[in-house]
């Protein structure tokens, strides 16, 4: 399911030489999905991407509108979003992390566990940070606590776990 809302995908680092090239540390899994994006957002300004490279741990890119090294200065230290609508399709069972950003996680059960308000990225897998009232639970996403992750429903279902009850 696509959308237009603007998801983040990386932050400014300096400029690269003196004729508006910009250094992005990416946010996403793979530095390549760059290439997918016509326009990227940073704050209220739009900019068409014109060329994009990937260099050691970054993303260079090129955009319409910043010709030298003061214009690509002053985007220095912005987050850089794009449209959800520019994400290439993916595989009905796959998803990308942002479409996990607000789902309800529901247990077996189907008893309320909270609402997912990020994810971590960890050496062994990634985890859930989900909320609930005042209290943060992290769930880690391995198949034997997440049985189901569904778009369409806006929900996860997960197994029981101990320290998974928000009353605890």
């Amino acid at each position: 399911m696509k959308n237009d809302r603007l998801i983040v995908v990386g932050k400014t680092l300096k400029p690269i030489g003196l004729k508006g090239e910009l250094k992005i540390f990416p946010y996403t899994e793979s530095p390549d999905i760059f290439n997918k994006f016509p326009y990227l957002f940073f704050e209220t300004e739009c900019f068409e991407v014109k060329q994009v490279r990937n260099t050691k741990a970054a993303v260079a890119v090129f955009l319409n509108g910043v010709e030298s090294y003061e214009d690509a200065d002053k985007l220095r230290g912005r987050l850089v979003k794009t449209s959800a609508n520019f994400f290439p399709d993916i595989d009905e069972e796959e998803y990308y992390w942002f479409q996990l950003i607000g789902l309800e996680i529901f247990d077996v059960k189907d008893k309320y566990v909270g609402c997912v308000q990020s994810l971590i990225r960890t050496a062994a897998h990634d985890i859930l940070q989900v909320q609930n009232g005042t209290k943060e639970i992290m769930i880690p996403m391995v198949d034997q606590i997440v049985r189901t992750v569904d778009l369409r429903e806006n929900r996860i279902i997960i197994e029981n776990f101990e320290g998974i009850n928000p009353d605890d």
